[in-house]
């Protein structure tokens, strides 16, 4: 059944509304990705004071577990990193604490200025979107000389988003540890590790309600090491080069919580920081953490779609149908509003709430 109105988009156009309700077998749409429920750390309170040296022995981290060791940014399919990664974190009502132990053999480093491209070097990297909408995120790479580049993306790049490489995180404290040596290829090296103390007040523009976290509090994360294959030429380290290009070997992308495709620019495949101040730890399930996930990622989809639908036709799709002849959908309701340079697609959810997603892959729940 297809009801015709006339209404106007949010952004002030007045449009044909299609208004599609489907009463279908429960059959996804055909090109939907199948994507795992992201990791998810439930982040205690500090105990005590927590001081940024790069040395792992401050008695609050003694109490803060582990993550899982990071996977492939592709996720199982591909193989396992080759050394281990992985994180810890705490928090007090100003700061976000964050220790990495990245293990290493052969630690080298050659960037010295900021805010170059740091990822050229071995680094690690941390991901954060405090609302969850995929727009307004924040960038944290440093390598292991302890030099940084930050950045802010008002939205991701495939959405058109430029990276605000100028922006400065305010306050940000790093430390290296390192358990080795550094640019020496004489010996094997253990490991560095990487301390981080963020304040929030850093990130309070785009917090929700801009307000900083309390107790129950989301926020979505994630942490990305990248590891070049090396060789040592005449007593120093240098990218491995491939016979068959006459160039570096590709990076390798180590992560938190998968991405599905190599692109940490996906915050809505990004892990989930849960806040808490209870002394322990609790599991948390998909329900309890993001129940929309699911809805969330099949708004993706279409907006994906929709994409490509306007590469062949010039302008976006204006219903299911027309969007994906052969689409079915289970029994909900979903509107698409749509023009030839913009559209915004909304799914009720089971509880009579509406997830949006807009042609800058903007997500919200209302």
């Amino acid at each position: 059944m297809k009801i015709e109105k006339i209404m106007k988009l949010r952004l002030g156009i007045q449009v044909n509304l299609v208004y599609v309700i489907l009463f279908l077998l429960p059959i996804t749409l055909m090109s939907q990705e199948t994507i795992k429920f992201p990791e998810h750390y439930v982040c205690t309170m500090a105990t005590s004071p927590i001081t940024i040296d790069g040395i792992s022995t401050d008695a609050a981290w003694q109490q803060a577990p582990w993550s899982d060791e990071f996977v492939d940014i592709e996720g199982d399919q591909m193989p396992t990193p080759k050394y281990k990664t992985r994180v810890k974190m705490l928090w007090d009502e100003e700061t976000l604490f964050i220790l990495a132990e990245i293990e290493e053999p052969h630690i080298w480093a050659t960037i010295t200025e900021k805010d170059q491209i740091i990822y050229m070097d071995n680094d690690f990297e941390v991901f954060l979107d405090p609302d969850g909408d995929n727009h307004n995120y924040y960038e944290i790479e440093v390598n292991a000389l302890g030099t940084i580049f930050d950045l802010f993306m008002k939205k991701p790049y495939k959405s058109g988003g430029r990276p605000l490489i100028g922006w400065d995180l305010p306050g940000l404290k790093t430390a290296i540890g390192i358990n080795g040596t550094k640019n020496d290829p004489s010996d094997t090296d253990v490991s560095w590790t990487v301390e981080m103390a963020m304040p929030f007040d850093a990130f309070r523009m785009f917090l929700p309600g801009k307000k900083t976290p309390v107790s129950g509090d989301i926020w979505r994360i994630n942490f990305s090491r990248v590891q070049w294959r090396t060789e040592i030429v005449e007593g120093k380290y240098q990218k491995q080069i491939n016979p068959q290009t006459n160039k570096s070997f590709p990076e390798m992308n180590w992560v938190w919580s998968p991405q599905g495709i190599i692109d940490m620019h996906r915050p809505e495949t990004w892990g989930y920081l849960v806040f808490t101040d209870h002394p322990k730890t609790t599991a948390s399930n998909q329900d309890e953490i993001d129940p929309y996930f699911n809805k969330k990622i099949l708004l993706v989809d279409m907006y994906n779609q929709q994409k490509e639908f306007h590469s062949s036709h010039g302008n976006y799709a204006g219903s299911m149908f027309e969007l994906n002849k052969w689409g079915r959908t289970s029994n909900r309701t979903i509107f698409i509003e749509a023009t030839s340079r913009q559209f915004l697609i909304s799914l009720e959810t089971d509880n009579g709430k509406h997830l949006f997603i807009d042609h800058e892959k903007k997500i919200w729940l209302d």
